[in-house]
């Protein structure tokens, strides 16, 4: 689907911010819907700034820190789950509570890259209330509680003493049967759950609190256990994040837990910020996966595998279109080198990335593969040509590195 044309900008409260209220950011170019949650941020004490490209909502947030964010995924610029990953990201911001309203469903990415819900369009002037709430009511929440779900006493020690400090208390239990227990009498903004417990297992457990009778905080599955890929689907329908314990894996924990608590990077204990940053000098969402190079100049090659193998990718190259196709042919037969991700560039000999991503669209095998694909310039219709072809996004050399990089982690496959 084309994007929309920016829209004019539409009257907000930049020019008379005041400190004594909350500033919420509005990321959506719609201005019939921007205009409604404008007025009903106003009408609950927040003042509001409006942003209607991607572009200029990273700016806004950069310059105003606001207390909360109601995001749009389809802006005309790029993608808003791209500005959700760059915002969660930033030292900066990934502290700022960021609800997502939108007419496309992402739910499972947006949760994952750290928002705080998803609202899929049309929605009622009620329920765009109760996410304003639930934004004011975290800015207003004071200490962090953590519920650690463990049955080893050593390792819910560890994950307790890793995870405390001022504005955070953790609450250790070693049963399925303790944990409903404080669900039912307790508020926790988040629950690190192993998956071996003595009387239920957490795919078990987890099961119960989807039935609502208990409170169901966001989890972090953390498990000393490698899953099949079925195992990890079904995981994914109650927990955006899955850590498989391991040498790196407390690093991962701490990064996100501070994420899911929407903690200031820079008030937490030295040490926690020592942990945090060794913990995205390789991103999980990277580690392991195969990304497909589809272009011909030798230099944006280097560039590219520069960017990604560092960060644990694994990178395979493509010279053109034709390339590209027979390299994801010979991938469908050795499951070990499937394909997850195609940087795919335009213009390229004997078949430039349009005809190539529209031949690999033809393919029922390859439907669901996530194409980003790599511009010489930023043409007004070039995006058009590129997601009309079957792409899932693009963007324009040169290559902008975090931009890069959030196109890559929010259409990798979970």
């Amino acid at each position: 689907m084309v994007r929309k044309p920016v829209t004019a900008d539409l009257e907000d409260d930049r020019d008379a911010l005041t400190a004594a209220r909350r500033l919420l950011l509005v990321i959506e170019d719609d201005p019939a819907f921007a205009t409604i949650v404008r007025d009903l941020s106003r009408e609950l004490g927040f003042q509001c700034i409006v942003a209607n490209t991607a572009q200029q909502a990273l700016t806004l947030a950069q310059e105003h820190r606001p207390n909360a964010i109601v995001l749009d995924v389809g802006l005309p610029d790029q993608s808003g789950l791209t500005v959700l990953d760059r915002l969660k990201q930033d030292d900066q911001t990934r502290h700022i509570p960021i609800h997502v309203v939108s007419a496309a469903d992402h739910t499972q990415t947006a949760l994952a890259l750290g928002a705080v819900g998803y609202l899929v369009k049309p929605v009622r002037r009620e329920q765009l209330a109760d996410v304003l709430r639930g934004l004011e009511s975290k800015l207003t929440r004071g200490v962090r509680r953590v519920l650690v779900v463990e049955d080893d006493p050593v390792q819910r020690d560890a994950v307790r003493a890793l995870l405390s400090s001022n504005d955070v208390e953790t609450v250790g239990v070693g049963t399925a049967a303790d944990c409903l227990a404080q669900l039912s009498g307790e508020t926790f903004d988040c629950m690190v759950l192993d998956l071996t417990l003595p009387d239920a297992s957490g795919y078990a457990l987890l099961e119960t609190l989807s039935a609502g009778e208990h409170a169901f905080p966001p989890v972090i599955v953390y498990t000393g256990h490698d899953l099949t890929p079925d195992e990890e689907q079904r995981l994914r329908r109650y927990s955006s994040s899955i850590i498989i314990k391991g040498a790196k894996s407390p690093e991962r924990l701490l990064d996100e837990v501070s994420l899911f608590l929407h903690q200031v990077v820079a008030e937490l204990p030295p040490e926690q910020q020592k942990m945090i940053r060794k913990a995205r000098s390789r991103d999980a969402v990277l580690e392991g996966r195969r990304i497909l190079i589809v272009e011909d100049d030798v230099r944006n090659v280097f560039s590219l595998t520069g960017i990604l193998e560092p960060r644990g990718a694994v990178v395979q190259i493509a010279r053109n279109g034709q390339e590209a196709i027979d390299a994801l042919q010979q991938a469908e037969a050795d499951p070990a080198r499937a394909v997850d991700l195609v940087l795919m560039d335009v213009m390229m000999p004997v078949k430039d990335g349009l005809a190539a991503t529209q031949e690999i669209r033809r393919d029922p095998r390859f439907r669901d593969l996530p194409i980003v694909m790599l511009t010489a310039k930023a043409m007004p219709d070039d995006q058009a040509r590129c997601l009309a072809a079957g792409a899932n996004d693009y963007m324009a050399k040169p290559i902008d590195v975090d931009k890069l990089l959030s196109l890559v982690r929010v259409w990798m496959p979970r």
